[in-house]
């Protein structure tokens, strides 16, 4: 005895239906910032940069250039430049680093050293100041905690401030 198979009808055949791409508004916005990114990230737009600002006043020049921008635990200096644009010698300048600022960093190094650090500023006391003569102060910092950080740097001579200079640094996660 010889089984046979038992015979099954062909499906149908699948209607035609014309391929469309449906990309809503969100996804395409989504898709463009993905593009777009990269892009950034190749021109600088996340990596460090620096800025600069001076002031003057009573015959002293304090310039500053400074991290404006850098990410998490990378390692940048601030360089203050203190001048003497008078004509007179000046025996007792100091320049004062608003700790609020600087705090927020890590690993900070000060060249020439701190002489004295109070609670709300870090003072370096500078030797003799000619007329036309600058000194540099240079600090090495770790960005050390993420977000906008927002501080004050001014100089002191005779128990005034002839400059002062706000600053504003961004750190990236």
């Amino acid at each position: 005895m010889t089984m046979s198979q038992p015979s099954h009808p062909e499906p149908p055949q699948a209607p035609d239906i014309p391929r469309r791409l449906q990309v809503r508004p969100m996804q395409l916005a989504g898709v463009v910032f993905l593009l777009v990114l990269p892009v950034l990230a190749v021109f600088g737009a996340f990596g460090e940069s620096f800025d600069s600002a001076g002031a003057t006043g009573a015959g002293i020049r304090l310039n500053v250039v400074y991290p404006s921008r850098l990410r998490y635990q990378q390692d940048t200096t601030l360089e203050l430049t203190v001048s003497n644009t008078g004509t007179q010698s000046l025996a007792t300048v100091s320049v004062h680093l608003e700790r609020g600022y600087i705090d927020r960093f890590s690993r900070v190094s000060f060249t020439p050293q701190v002489t004295l650090a109070t609670e709300r500023a870090y003072v370096i006391e500078l030797d003799m100041l000619a007329p036309g003569e600058s000194q540099v102060i240079v600090l090495q910092l770790t960005g050390g905690q993420y977000g906008r950080h927002r501080g004050h740097i001014w100089v002191e001579q005779n128990g005034s401030r002839p400059a002062a200079l706000d600053l504003t640094t961004l750190v990236f996660p």
